[in-house]
């Protein structure tokens, strides 16, 4: 999982950060705390499409980003992050440009891996010194998936996702993720489960134990995500998404609060030879498809 690149310019530094998207192999939301978040029972693992995030000095803030729909101002966690970092920045600035990959409101964490990018390129840039630790703690004030978003690879997400305990990555595994090109978003959905009065279970310990024996089999046998539940009846897009990857035999997942729905590849198959099939099955679909895979943290 490559980190960062630093380019030495005349007089100018340029950090270079991948923030690489998430899948959730797992993911049971147990209760409603009174604060308003939910807790959530997760396994985040990072996959290796993701956006390019460049971070250099300049004399005033400025963000610019190559998809022109994604707002460039004080909403963006991207800005969230610069601004969480100015008590240690002793009153320098940043122009931060995002090259946009990731789906925006995709279930995917476009928007947490931005941030998680700007918090650790600044940090590098400014020469801070600030540990994974301590930028995990400013993280999560921004966004419950920003903490994974700073370290990556496969972790156990507890409380609203922040509470992280490391697994071991799985195989580069590839990733077919089908888009349906209608945004979901979190607040909607955690607004479902608060109208739900029967969730069904997720064997989340299950999934923990299959991805620490690297067992393929066993862990798609028992993924599963209570979105699912809760977001498909409002979003009937994600059905045919799903049945996109069904008809290649392989089993689907949302991830996060979706709308986006993933399939990890069995070993013994071609990723490129199920990604073409799908392609040309949703070619008259307003949905997107992607080949990614599994990557392994910083």
């Amino acid at each position: 999982m490559k980190a960062y690149i630093l380019y030495l310019g005349w007089g100018c530094n340029v950090i270079e950060e991948l923030g690489y998207g998430k899948i959730n192999l797992a993911l049971a939301i147990t209760s409603k705390r009174n604060d308003g978040y939910h807790d959530i029972d997760t396994v985040f693992h990072s996959i290796a499409l993701h956006d390019v995030i460049q971070v250099e000095e300049a004399d005033e803030w400025k963000l610019t980003c190559s998809e022109p729909a994604l707002a460039c101002d004080s909403s963006n966690l991207a800005y969230k992050a610069f601004a969480a970092l100015q008590p240690y920045s002793h009153g320098r600035h940043a122009h931060v440009h995002i090259d946009k990959k990731i789906p925006i409101a995709a279930g995917l964490a476009g928007g947490s891996t931005d941030c998680a990018a700007v918090l650790r390129g600044l940090n590098r840039l400014w020469n801070l010194g600030l540990s994974y630790s301590q930028l995990c703690q400013i993280g999560v004030s921004l966004g419950a998936d920003v903490p994974f978003c700073i370290r990556g690879g496969s972790q156990r997400g507890r409380g609203i996702g922040d509470q992280l305990e490391p697994l071991p990555s799985l195989p580069d595994w590839e990733v077919l993720i089908v888009h349906p090109q209608v945004p979901v978003y979190t607040k909607r959905a955690y607004g479902l489960f608060d109208q739900t009065e029967t969730i069904q279970p997720v064997a989340v310990d299950n999934v923990a134990r299959a991805v620490q024996q690297q067992q393929f089999d066993m862990l798609t046998a028992c993924m599963g995500n209570t979105f699912e539940q809760l977001v498909i009846p409002d979003v009937p897009l994600i059905a045919l998404c799903q049945k996109l990857l069904q008809k290649q035999g392989l089993r689907p997942l949302m991830a996060g609060s979706g709308p986006t729905v993933f399939a990890l590849v069995p070993p013994q198959q071609k990723g490129r030879i199920l990604y073409d099939a799908i392609r040309a099955a949703a070619s008259n679909q307003p949905v997107d498809v992607y080949i990614s895979r599994l990557v392994r943290s910083e």
